[in-house]
């Protein structure tokens, strides 16, 4: 989905470009140096999204090997459910944004998967095969997900939400006043 957006990315990057090197109006513009300028503000947020969206498609997987289910993050670390198992369908109890969330897991480990970022076609089927035991899930805090399941991985923006909102929002006004100032130069 993320080479998708490539060629909607690129005519507003190269539009912007030449803006920014002639200017307009009464503006002498940046010349040259508007190629940098336009690196910084169209092609690296865009790499970054294109880089989360193509590590999370090549690292990471949920499949059935010899009846135990494999799961593998985007971060490659890998865990595997085996023997009787149990799938976990619920909302967790954050004031973060988590939605619903798939608990995976046995007696050993658990998994929290974030079933937007999967096909619900092909996770179903992996369920079906594995023959996991589905459990109601209630409506658990991340504090009660760590008792309950100690080896399982609770991201950031579920646990500390304040936090990564905080740091987002800053990340976003940074890089808004690097526009202002550089629309202000032309």
């Amino acid at each position: 989905m993320a080479w998708a957006i490539v060629p909607a990315a690129i005519l507003p990057g190269i539009s912007l470009t030449l803006m920014l090197a002639g200017g307009r109006g009464t503006s002498e513009g940046l010349g040259p140096t508007a190629v940098p300028a336009a690196v910084v503000l169209v092609a690296l947020p865009f790499l970054w999204y294109v880089t989360y969206a193509v590590l999370h498609t090549v690292n990471s997987y949920v499949a059935l090997v010899d009846g135990a289910v494999v799961v593998r993050n985007w971060a490659r670390r890998l865990t595997t459910v085996e023997g009787p198992g149990f799938l976990i369908r619920t909302h967790i109890d954050s004031s973060g944004i988590a939605g619903e969330v798939l608990i995976v897991g046995d007696d050993d480990a658990a998994v929290m998967l974030n079933p937007r970022q999967w096909r619900e076609a092909e996770l179903n089927r992996v369920w079906r095969h594995a023959a996991l035991q589905q459990q109601p899930g209630g409506m658990p805090t991340p504090r009660e997900l760590r008792r309950r399941y100690p080896t399982i991985r609770i991201p950031l923006y579920i646990r500390h939400p304040g936090i990564v909102y905080t740091f987002w929002t800053l990340l976003v006004i940074l890089y808004i006043g690097v526009v202002v100032n550089v629309f202000a130069r032309i």
